[in-house]
């Protein structure tokens, strides 16, 4: 009898011994995943304030090149206009000269 009380008592002590050393690697993976976590958190946080800035650019460059197309648009009626009026001119040139 006092055979199987000691072993009840060794397998009590060693199943408290495995719980800590559990509890132990528990606590020591809970803080390596937290830690990963914040880092992957600034991670994140630094990414998406780049990302912004670099929409906030393209969307000024955008803006730039609207500005662009429309000057550009203006300059070709423009000379549209200039073209129409030049061959105008040289239609009535001939006439008079012929």
């Amino acid at each position: 009898m006092n055979i199987h009380k000691q072993d009840v008592n060794n397998l009590k002590n060693e199943k408290d011994s495995i719980q800590d050393m559990l509890k132990s690697k528990t606590h020591d993976v809970k803080t390596t995943l937290l830690q990963e976590l914040n880092k992957v958190e600034e991670d994140m946080k630094r990414h998406f304030s780049h990302q912004k800035a670099e929409n906030s650019r393209l969307q000024q460059q955008i803006s730039q090149l609207k500005t662009e197309k429309t000057v550009l648009q203006g300059q070709l009626i423009a000379l549209q206009r200039r073209i129409s009026d030049l061959e105008m001119q040289v239609g009535n040139d001939d006439i008079k000269y012929a």
